[in-house]
């Protein structure tokens, strides 16, 4: 008998998060559809969806082109955007950003800095300071405050919590969920940057229609994450999707996050490419690079894209050989494991030359029956979408579990 009750409790959670995740992802949505798409029964549906109504978290909207016999609109669901607010962070290698959105992702204030992840206790001290700041200068009280979400490079597993490893110091002997969260009164949940992409991809733009879903990001490391069986893919310490340290020049330079000779993002990520153009400034004095930026030292990607669309032709070779890289790499990922859909994301794709460029070679690469160009779309280029990611990562976490 204990076993029976200790099954119906398991499973009525199960239904709950699934009928959740519906009107979340689906909503405005009828008690009917929901019961449809998840094989349950209305009453069952009806007492799922009560409590939510009465806690304030979902709403019934009328549906006038959807009606329950003669004249009567049907009555829709969907959850209501400023139930909770919520707080995204991206601890990033050359800044720090801040979102604050409403439950569906609208975008209410957003924070930028210059300032970089660094040491743990530097970097937890800050955050302790700012984010309370942030939040009073938008009139969010921790009641209305969902929770935050911390985003940054590295190996990191959302589902644990855990840090494995990432490029500055101290990071790994210490846990920032339960120091900020203890601090600051509010649940705090971390997750890998581009892995917080691609679930801001699924929750809050509402993308992933197809799986398996792949997302290549593409800035100062490269990385491909993957939703697999509505799930984010972690692999074994959580360094699914690392294919920037795929070696892919036996013979290459040395990157300086993994030590590996020859890894796609030592001859492909933005360090690269500013490494190299940086080298043409100092060897070529008519490079054009020097007319957008005083010395080599201050050399950004916004300069070496504007030299390129300027037709500055020694960026334009030193582009072509980091898109044949790439576009063999999207390849890879294609061929290896066949994705229904294929987002493409990075900075360097703001311009349509080199998203022509990496798409021509993709397709020299891949497998036959993968010649199509459907599958893969662009991102338009957002510098917050980690810190989107973030806040999407803490919606996420209150849909699967309340």
């Amino acid at each position: 008998m204990e076993e029976k009750s200790v099954n119906q409790n398991y499973q009525k959670s199960v239904n709950t998060r699934l009928v959740r995740k519906q009107i979340y992802l689906h909503g405005p949505i009828s008690r009917v559809e929901i019961a449809h798409n998840l094989g349950l029964t209305t009453p069952a549906i009806g007492s799922i969806v009560a409590p939510l109504l009465s806690q304030g978290l979902i709403q019934e909207t009328h549906n006038n082109h959807a009606t329950l016999g003669v004249g009567r609109p049907r009555l829709m669901l969907e959850f209501v955007p400023n139930a909770f607010y919520v707080c995204g962070i991206e601890l990033g290698p050359y800044f720090t950003n801040y979102v604050l959105s409403d439950l569906c992702g609208r975008v209410i204030a957003i924070r930028k800095t210059s300032l970089p992840i660094d040491v743990y206790e530097r970097t937890i001290q800050r955050l302790m300071q700012e984010i309370p700041l942030f939040l009073q200068e938008n009139n969010v009280s921790s009641e209305k405050l969902l929770g935050i979400g911390l985003v940054m490079p590295g190996l990191v597993d959302g589902d644990e919590g855990q840090i494995f490893t990432t490029f500055r110091e101290g990071w790994t002997d210490h846990d920032p969920t339960l120091d900020l969260s203890h601090t600051l009164g509010v649940p705090v949940y971390i997750e890998n940057n581009v892995r917080a992409k691609v679930i801001c991809s699924e929750i809050f733009d509402k993308m992933v229609t197809k799986e398996p879903f792949a997302y290549l990001s593409v800035y100062y490391g490269i990385a491909c994450q993957m939703i697999v069986g509505d799930r984010v893919l972690y692999g074994d310490n959580a360094a699914a999707g690392e294919i920037g340290h795929m070696v892919v020049h036996r013979n290459g330079p040395v990157c300086p996050t993994c030590g590996n000779r020859g890894c796609l993002e030592a001859v492909a990520g933005e360090r690269a490419i500013l490494s190299r153009c940086r080298e043409a400034m100092l060897s070529t004095p008519g490079c054009r690079l020097h007319q957008y930026c005083t010395s080599a030292d201050d050399l950004t990607m916004e300069a070496v894209l504007t030299a390129q669309q300027d037709g500055d032709p020694i960026v334009e070779e030193i582009l072509a050989d980091v898109l044949d890289y790439l576009g063999i790499a999207l390849a890879n990922i294609i061929n290896l494991i066949s994705p229904r859909a294929v987002v493409v994301d990075g900075r360097i794709f703001s311009l349509e030359r080199n998203r022509e460029m990496l798409l021509r070679v993709a397709e020299r690469n891949m497998f036959l029956v993968h010649r199509s160009r459907k599958k893969v779309k662009f991102l338009e280029f957002d510098p917050l979408r980690g810190a989107k990611g973030a806040a999407a990562v803490v919606v996420k976490e209150f849909i699967n579990n309340g």
